[in-house]
């Protein structure tokens, strides 16, 4: 096969899987928008709200270490080592990794669960000053943990059929969970005492849901597994050295949470609230695309480095930056002129206030860099799984911990929540600049950033004249009604198709090209 045979081949797989984890992932973040808009309705911003978000925060800043990318970036390399050399080594690989998982969760459950208080001191200390909202967010705490362990199970699960190029499912999947929430605000809200017993229900029931929706796939496509317990394998020891680089990593990160969480307590009742809507409409607007990027992305760079083809590996990697900026470069873009719209037609309704919309909106705006820099970051970091490199995610990840804790504390008496944001998007450049300067001195000759950065300026051109078009229509709503208002959906719709329609439009001027030619 010629080598433009393989690259159009290489081309059409990477737009294929990405395809798959867009309209996987696509869906699962649209449940949980649907699911954001349920909760603001259910529970307003206020002490209660505060006390799930902080309680669904626990278990899913202990999931990073035993999910997540850390998990897939270790076992996926290293199922396409062992299944180079030998196909039944695969296997025995997978069922070892799944027998220490339900270890690691069956101990971490019953610590999780046995600590709730002191967990919940550590991410929001304030609440001790209200015993009512303290109890309940503990009670909550543990009632929530085991979902940690249903999140790891399909974090494993996607391992598999990511190394067998399937990525559908696995995205998709979470959105039960976020179904499984909404389902229950609407449906049990007034069967208990406190309806927020409900989201309880929501979530582990979307749990279970979302982990056996993954076994009729997993059984197709790897065929059956089982328990391994051959912990001395030194496939699996590489895999579990790899792992605790990442758990240590995943310290970092959840410590940054950990101190953004105890921040936002610190502002008062509903501020954890306004911060997660923010935070969530974000990942709304950059998940879809980043994730599935990423997700398609890792299998790719794994062989490129695994063949030492630079020259591929830079193909893919420019290919999927692109592909990323193509989608993302508007949205950052239009957050910055239009994110009080975007909150007050997402929340502003039921329990939500105006404030509340107006200070969710503020935050959002001062996190359109944090939005580029994150999705970045989230293709930048899958070269460094590649290329087994996790001291630089350690020493780059601490940074950004130390970072986000003085910004912060710098920034929130100011700012109030957005103050966090702010912290968030400053951390998070920075640290995407430390990736790429580590990258190429690392690849020298091998990776040229200039080459990376080039297609994204007419993105940017192209992107003028739709954020102009949004910043105009931001001025005529009467965006304190919130959704009610008909008018309001008229200028949302108006104005957000006539800003895709000149940013399309722009593009093709521009001679920009589309994401199956640009991606490789």
């Amino acid at each position: 096969m010629s080598v433009t045979e393989t690259t159009s081949l290489r081309k059409k797989r990477f737009l294929k899987s990405f395809l798959a984890s867009v309209f996987g992932t696509g869906a699962s973040r649209i449940a949980g928008g649907v699911r954001d808009v349920v909760l603001s309705n259910f529970l307003g911003a206020g002490s209660v709200s505060d006390a799930f978000f902080i309680a669904f925060t626990v278990p899913t800043v202990f999931r990073r270490f035993v999910a997540d990318e850390g998990l897939t970036g270790a076992l996926i390399p290293a199922l396409a080592q062992a299944e180079k050399e030998d196909p039944k080594a695969a296997k025995r690989v997978a069922n070892t990794v799944l027998a220490a998982l339900l270890i690691a969760n069956l101990v971490l459950c019953v610590i999780g669960i046995l600590c709730a208080d002191w967990l919940v001191q550590a991410f929001a200390w304030s609440f001790t000053e209200n015993p009512e909202q303290y109890a309940l967010t503990v009670q909550l705490t543990r009632w929530l943990f085991p979902f940690v362990a249903m999140v790891s199970l399909v974090s494993f699960f996607e391992s598999l059929l990511n190394h067998r190029k399937h990525f559908f499912v696995p995205k998709m999947a979470p959105g039960l969970v976020s179904a499984g929430i909404a389902a229950s605000a609407v449906l049990l809200g007034t069967s208990f005492q406190q309806p927020v017993y409900a989201l309880v229900v929501g979530v582990l029931g979307g749990g279970v849901a979302h982990v056996l929706v993954n076994l009729p796939v997993v059984w197709k496509k790897w065929g059956t597994f089982g328990l391994c317990f051959d912990f001395g394998d030194p496939r699996f020891r590489a895999i579990a050295r790899e792992l605790l680089k990442v758990i240590a990593i995943g310290v970092l990160a959840q410590i940054n949470i950990l101190v953004l969480r105890q921040l936002a307590t610190s502002v008062g009742d509903g501020a954890v609230t306004q911060y997660w809507n923010a935070n969530r409409l974000v990942d709304l607007s950059q998940g879809i695309i980043a994730v599935a990027v990423g997700s398609a992305l890792l299998p790719n760079i794994s062989q490129s480095v695994s063949d030492r083809n630079w020259d591929v590996f830079q193909r893919d990697l420019r290919g999927a930056v692109q592909l990323a900026g193509f989608f993302l470069v508007p949205v950052a873009m239009g957050i910055l002129v239009f994110a009080t719209p975007l909150a007050s037609m997402m929340f502003r309704h039921g329990a939500y206030t105006w404030e509340a919309a107006l200070e969710t909106g503020r935050t959002l705006q001062i996190m359109a860099p944090f939005l580029l820099a994150v999705a970045a970051i989230n293709i930048v970091k899958k070269v460094y799984f590649a290329l087994e490199d996790r001291n630089t995610l350690f020493v780059v990840g601490m940074v950004g911990v130390v970072l986000t804790a003085i910004l912060g504390v710098v920034l929130m008496p100011g700012l109030g929540v957005a103050g966090l944001g702010a912290a968030l998007s400053l951390s998070t450049t920075a640290q995407l600049i430390m990736y790429l300067w580590v990258l190429g001195r690392r690849l020298p000759g091998k990776l040229h950033l200039s080459a990376l950065g080039r297609p994204l300026l007419p993105l940017v051109a192209a992107a003028i004249p739709s954020t102009l078009i949004l910043w105009v229509c931001a001025g005529f709503g009467e965006w304190s009604g919130g959704p009610v208002l008909f008018m309001n959906w008229v200028i949302f719709l108006v104005g957000g198709g006539s800003a895709v329609g000149v940013y399309l439009g722009g593009c093709w001027l521009l001679g920009v090209k589309g994401p199956s030619r640009g991606s490789s």
